[in-house]
């Protein structure tokens, strides 16, 4: 079973690391109150797009999975919004017009793309001067070889980037940021959320599949974490 779709049976709504305690931190810090047009790429079950909406904000939110789609509709219709724009779609072509966000929100998501590609038309849907905020892994350390190719085989990643090639790639596609400071892969001060945990189809659990994906994440990714970080970063459309 592939990674995402693990994820959509179970209903995972803040797979990123830190959870949904890091995506308040990062929108708190990062986002001014006011008519923002805001795009969440890979919204997957749609917590994130539908507190931002709550919030005041014009939400399109994008997921090329379609499950994760249906389910983030529903958890909309249940919390009574109904202004959230939802596009199928993927995240290196976006089917969105140049210049029309001041804002593009990625949580763990551009890894598992084509960086540059994926940059690039982030960079073209954003209005002059707009901001990219992505919450991102970062490879801190060398790790084995061997493990490292089971890593992108299974989660399917290109590759994954250290905050140098990070850098470097956000200032190739056109943007200027500041240099974000780490934070370990499994942080206290991001504990899950009991509302998180309440969200689990724990029903799925009884599959043996989706225990041995499980088991495959535990063992390839938090086996490994030291060799890991997060980092938010903040960047803005030059020119």
């Amino acid at each position: 079973m592939e990674y995402m779709d693990l994820l959509s049976r179970l209903g995972v709504a803040s797979a990123h690391p830190g959870g949904f305690k890091a995506t308040k931190r990062l929108l708190e810090k990062a986002l001014e109150p006011g008519e923002l047009r805001i795009l969440e790429v890979g919204c997957g079950t749609g917590k994130t797009a539908c507190y931002l909406a709550e919030k005041g904000y014009r939400v399109t939110a994008l997921d090329q999975h379609p499950l994760m789609l249906e389910k983030a509709k529903r958890r909309a219709e249940k919390q009574g919004l109904t202004g959230i724009e939802w596009v199928e779609g993927s995240v290196e072509r976006l089917p969105l017009e140049d210049q029309t966000f001041d804002v593009v929100y990625a949580e763990s998501v551009t890894v598992f793309t084509d960086v540059p590609k994926s940059l690039k038309e982030y960079h073209r849907v954003l209005k002059p001067n707009g901001r990219l905020l992505d919450r991102e892994i970062v490879l801190f350390a060398e790790i084995p070889q061997p493990i490292y190719e089971e890593i992108l085989d299974y989660f399917k990643f290109n590759k994954i980037l250290s905050l140098d090639e990070w850098m470097g790639s956000l200032h190739q596609a056109g943007f200027k940021a500041d240099r974000p400071s780490l934070d370990d892969f499994r942080g206290p001060q991001f504990a899950a959320e009991h509302s998180e945990l309440q969200e689990l189809d724990l029903t799925m659990l009884f599959d043996p599949e989706i225990g041995q994906g499980i088991m495959k994440y535990a063992d390839l990714m938090l086996a490994q974490e030291s060799y890991f970080r997060v980092c938010d970063f903040v960047a803005h459309k030059s020119g």
